[in-house]
């Protein structure tokens, strides 16, 4: 089995180096063979060249269409734009983010004894929005 499919892409392979426009001018040929039957080997020879060369023109014509479609879904990819995310970040008004601020951010807040009363929550510090980088 394999040594036939060996055989069938040795003869693509040499068929796919023909020149294409050679192979299109013997189609009339080929065709009035094929429509005059005779019981004969040269009769199936000519059919199966007709098919050969009809192959190769439906190949060609695939290719180029399967190409052209290939081509605008890259382009289409590469025009894209990277996604970005919009966090949900609201402003606090009034107020800038001070170095107070960010010491509380460093350190954990120390637990608080029993008998003191209870702590008040630190205030929220402004956020800043951080431009993400572009992929160059």
């Amino acid at each position: 089995m394999a040594n036939l499919e060996d055989t069938l892409r040795s003869l693509a392979r040499r068929i796919l180096a023909l020149d294409e426009d050679e192979l299109v001018r013997l189609i009339p040929k080929y065709r009035k063979r094929m429509d005059n039957f005779t019981p004969s080997q040269e009769w199936e020879e000519s059919v199966i060249i007709y098919f050969i060369i009809n192959g190769f023109r439906v190949k060609s014509a695939q290719f180029s269409e399967e190409l052209k479609g290939y081509m605008s879904r890259k382009d289409k990819d590469r025009d894209r734009q990277p996604v970005t995310i919009k966090p949900d970040i609201r402003k606090v008004p009034g107020r800038q983010p001070s170095k107070a601020d960010q010491k509380s951010k460093d350190k954990p807040a120390a637990s608080p004894a029993k008998d003191s009363p209870e702590p008040k929550k630190p205030e929220r510090p402004a956020l800043r929005l951080i431009k993400p980088k572009k992929d160059t």
